[in-house]
Parts: structure tokens; C-alpha cells; sequence
């Protein structure tokens, strides 16, 4: 009777610390986001603190600074015109970092702060665009969770912006844009909604090589090109070279300038997209040149086009890397034979050592060598579903950087284009691991997610599966505080900077090259936000 009245003691006793255990409540501060005007004071409090350590932290001391004013208070006061995050460590039985973004303001009466205007360029013509190919690859991945109570109502997009929310956390939001098509960047209310939500730009066509090329050669004598400024290699034996179409990319430097937005060079050796007369003998018949003039017609186009964008950097901003940031020198080498192997039918199928592939990042890295940018411009092998050829993605990288003087391939580009049932969380999170113990600079390009996708069967389309905007919302709350608490939680010593940018891969649904199956955070314009929108927003806190 001793024994089972002990057992049951024992039981009640567990039964009580476990509940106990589920009533405990995570702290909150009293303000998620604070106001200021210079030299004027506000207090912050942490509720449901009782018994713990509290800590008091500024971002910048010198826009915002912080003084403890009580057990589980402070005093934020506010110092010059700018932004700082406050943040307030509590130590218990948990460790809780919660964080408050506070704005400054000057003083009424002070200097007010403007914007860049926004200044569309009008009656310019662009290059013929190519329709955005299907060849951004098999569709990436996603995981069904448990949907929240959210109100199907459209949140106003005037109620939050992209690129303040996650400011703190990723140095470079951007999204997709086009020039000529659609007229995206032509037009002031869309360059003000790019500019409100984004700080980096991606042309989705434009400076593919197919744009730079054209649909046939436009040739020039070598003299013509040297004139034009084109970079014409020693090894460059042929007496034709063809002409390098740069009057949409000049438009859109001068526009990303005025407006304070970065671009993605995006890209510059793809299998897809670039014109199969580039790879014939004289670029016209049809028989494929040879290994070594193609070395050297790959050599001019790097140096040519690379010159050309940082020389314009240098007229519009006063100096190179002011205003690309990113190169992707090779886009989706471990899918060539999916989608067509043109440099291969050239160099032959090289495997996992490919000489082009390397040689291109050498002529890239050599080029923002000589502008003196090689700390400031990432170089990226860019490709999609790399969460499932983790491996070989490592091993591409580590080929190209193989007895290299510096990393010459410092950035891995992951494409993702994602659906809400592929791949799952753990899958995406497991890729970020990795890539993040290599050290290089980890950039979430092409973010898409899809619903009502079939990715199971042949046809890669559009599947009514009875997936709603809520769904989509679901994941994106998951997806995105996933990629959040990798990048917060990370070992800076093993990956100094971590995920460097993420780009959303269209504005709206409607104009996506994914349409059907609903990929973006607006639906038919960007007037008409989704769930989803909101909750790409709330990840971020």
C-alpha cells in the first residue's frame, strides 16, 4: 500500500511539473516598435519576466541609447536621426531575445529627410525580350503545417514594407523586375512600390546572354570593338567579333542609382537562354567551334560585359561595385542535361570538372580584381534544387576555388523555387547547415512558393489540389522564420556573414512565369496583397 500510494504520489507530482511546464509564458516587450524625435525619451518594459535576469542592449548607441531604469525596465532616448533595434535579453529556466526597431526623428522644425525621387526613364527602347524560358529549373520545396486562424481579408500593402521589416537581418531584399517587358522599371508607381518593399533589383531577362547577344551576330571588325571598349583577348584569333547590346542595362543602372536600389547581375554562362550561334564556327554555320576559340570568345564576353557595367558605375556613382553587387558567373551547371547541354556539346560532358565553368569564375574574379572590388562584389554559382544535390553543389564550389589564390567563388546562389509539400522544412534547413559551414555567402535567389503544383507527375503544371492562400500563408510564416532563425542563430565564426539577401522572384502572381499556381505574396497587382504577404512579414519579427 506504502509503494503504490508513492507511485501515485510520484505520478501527481509529474502530472503537475508538466503542466506547470505548459503554462509557462514567453516574455513580451511592451513596444515591438518605438518613435522618437532626437534628445527625447521613451520606456520599455519586458512583462512576464518575473524572477529572471533582464539585459538591456542598442543596435546603435548612437542614434538610440538605452539605460536600465528599473528591474525589468529602460529608458530609450533618442540621439540622432535613424534607426537602431533595442534588444532585451531575459535569463530564466529559458533564454528569451526579444528585440524593439526604434526610428529617430529630428526635432519639429528640423531639416525634413527625402527619399530619392523617382525617375523613370521614358521613350527609350529596349532590346526584343525573350519570354521568360520554363528553365529555371524542377520546382523546389515546401512542407505542409498546421494552418493558423488567419482572416481570408487582404491586407493594405500601405501597412508594412518588405525591406524595413527585415532590414536588421538581411542586408539585400529584392524581387525580379523587367525593363522592356511590362514596363516594370518605366513605370513611377511600380518603381515606388519596388522601392518601398526592396533594395535590390533582378532583372528577370534582360542581362541573360540571349538580351547582350541577340538572336543572330551583329558582327563588328576587332577595331569597331576596341572602339565600342570591348575587352578582345591576345587568344582571340577570329576576325569577327559580335556586337554587345547594353543599352537596357545602362537605363537600369541609371535607375537603380537614382533610386537607391542594388542589382543581381543576373547571369553571365548558362546553358539556357543564350543563342546557339554563339558556339558555331564564325557565328554563323552550323557546325560547333572548338574548345579553344570557345575560350576565347568566353573570355570576351566576361571582360567585355563585366567592364562595360562597372565602367558605368564608375560615370553614374563615381566608383565599380557601387551598384551590382552580385554576379552570378554560372547558373544551373548541374542541370544542363535537363534542360540542354550546348556548352557541352563544345567541351564535351566534363562531369564534375568542368574547365569553362572554372575558367568563368577566373575571368570574373580577375575583373572585379582589377576595379578593386573583389571584397565587395559576390561571385555566385546559382542553381536550383540545390537542397537535394547538396553534395555536389559543395563539390562544383570546391573545384572552382581549387588551387585559386582567394575563394574566386565566394557565393552560393539558391534558387528557390519552392512548393508548400516540397521539399519539407527539414530538407531546406539541412542545405543552409551545410552551406553555411562552408563560410561562403549564402543568397536566397528566385524565391518562389507554389501551390496546387504537380510535381509528382509529368507535366510539372498546374494541379487542382485543393490548396488555398491560406495554405500558401502557412508555409510562408514557416518557411521564412525558419530561414530568420538560421541566419540570427548561426556561428558567425564559421559563417561570418550568412545569408546575405533573398529575392523574391516576381511582383505578382499574375505576371509570374509560375502563374497558375499562385507563386507570389500579391495576387493581380500590386494593389492586392495576399495572406501570405502578411505573414512574410510577421517571420521577420
Amino acid at each position: 500500500m506504502a509503494g503504490m500510494l508513492a507511485a501515485a504520489m510520484c505520478v501527481t507530482l509529474l502530472a503537475g511539473a508538466g503542466e506547470a511546464e505548459a503554462k509557462t509564458v514567453k516574455p513580451k516587450l511592451s513596444k515591438k516598435k518605438l518613435e522618437l524625435t532626437a534628445g527625447s525619451g521613451k520606456t520599455l518594459k519586458v512583462t512576464k519576466a518575473k524572477g529572471a535576469k533582464v539585459t538591456w542592449k542598442s543596435s546603435s548607441k548612437k542614434t538610440a541609447a538605452v539605460k536600465k531604469s528599473g528591474k525589468y525596465s529602460c529608458k530609450v532616448t533618442g540621439k540622432k536621426t535613424g534607426k537602431a533595434v533595442i534588444t532585451c535579453k531575459v535569463k530564466g529556466k529559458k533564454t528569451y531575445s526579444l528585440k524593439c526597431n526604434v526610428t529617430v526623428k529630428k526635432k519639429a522644425g528640423g531639416k525634413k529627410n527625402t527619399s530619392p525621387a523617382v525617375t523613370p526613364t521614358a521613350n527609350v527602347t529596349a532590346p526584343t525580350q525573350t519570354p521568360p524560358a520554363l528553365s529555371q529549373g524542377t520546382q523546389a520545396p515546401g512542407t505542409q503545417t498546421n494552418k493558423p486562424n488567419m482572416p481570408n481579408t487582404p491586407v493594405p500593402a500601405e501597412d508594412g514594407s518588405i525591406r524595413k521589416a527585415y532590414e536588421d537581418i538581411f542586408p539585400n531584399m529584392g524581387s525580379c523586375v523587367n525593363y522592356g517587358a511590362g514596363q516594370q522599371l518605366q513605370d513611377a508607381k511600380t518603381l515606388s512600390f519596388v522601392k518601398k518593399h526592396f533594395n535590390s533589383i533582378t532583372l528577370e531577362n534582360e542581362m541573360k546572354p540571349d538580351a547582350i547577344l541577340g538572336k543572330a551576330a551583329d558582327p563588328l571588325t576587332k577595331e569597331e570593338a576596341l572602339a565600342l571598349g570591348y575587352v578582345v583577348p591576345d587568344s582571340y584569333t577570329e576576325e569577327v567579333i559580335p556586337r554587345l547590346k547594353f543599352e537596357t542595362i545602362d537605363q537600369v543602372l541609371k535607375i537603380a542609382h537614382d533610386n537607391g536600389l542594388k542589382v543581381r547581375a543576373h547571369t553571365l554562362v548558362w546553358h539556357s537562354q543564350t543563342p546557339g550561334w554563339f558556339f558555331t564556327e564564325d557565328y554563323a554555320d552550323k557546325t560547333n567551334t572548338t574548345p579553344e576559340i570557345m575560350d576565347a570568345r568566353l573570355e570576351f564576353y566576361i571582360r567585355s560585359v563585366m567592364k562595360h557595367v562597372m565602367e558605368k558605375e564608375k560615370e553614374l556613382a563615381g566608383e565599380a561595385g557601387s551598384i551590382v553587387y552580385t554576379w552570378d558567373v554560372v547558373n544551373e551547371y548541374l542541370h544542363r542535361m535537363s534542360w540542354g547541354h550546348i556548352w557541352d556539346s563544345v567541351y564535351g560532358n566534363k562531369g564534375m570538372e568542368p574547365s569553362y565553368v572554372k575558367k568563368a569564375f577566373q575571368l570574373a574574379y580577375d575583373m572585379v580584381k582589377q576595379y578593386g572590388v573583389q571584397d565587395k562584389v559576390t561571385l555566385c554559382y546559382n542553381d536550383y534544387d540545390t537542397y537535394f544535390n547538396i553534395d555536389d553543389v559543395v563539390a562544383l564550389i570546391d573545384f572552382i576555388n581549387a588551387g585559386e589564390d582567394a575563394k574566386i567563388c565566394n557565393g552560393i546562389g539558391m534558387q528557390s523555387h519552392v512548393d508548400i509539400t516540397r521539399p519539407t522544412l527539414d530538407e531546406y534547413e539541412a542545405a543552409l547547415d551545410r552551406f553555411m559551414a562552408t563560410g561562403l555567402e549564402i543568397q536566397i535567389t528566385e524565391l518562389d512558393i507554389t501551390i496546387n503544383f504537380d510535381h509528382e507527375g509529368e507535366t510539372w503544371q498546374y494541379k487542382d489540389k485543393h490548396e488555398t492562400d491560406e495554405d500558401q500563408a502557412a508555409f510562408v510564416k514557416d518557411f521564412m522564420r525558419l530561414v530568420v532563425r538560421k541566419q540570427r542563430e548561426r556561428d558567425v565564426k564559421v559563417s561570418p556573414k550568412g545569408i546575405t539577401g533573398v529575392t523574391i522572384w516576381g511582383l505578382y502572381d499574375t505576371i509570374s512565369w509560375r502563374a497558375p499556381s499562385s507563386p507570389l505574396l500579391f495576387k493581380d497587382s500590386i494593389d492586392s496583397p495576399k495572406p501570405s504577404f502578411q505573414e512574410f512579414l510577421n517571420a521577420a519579427e
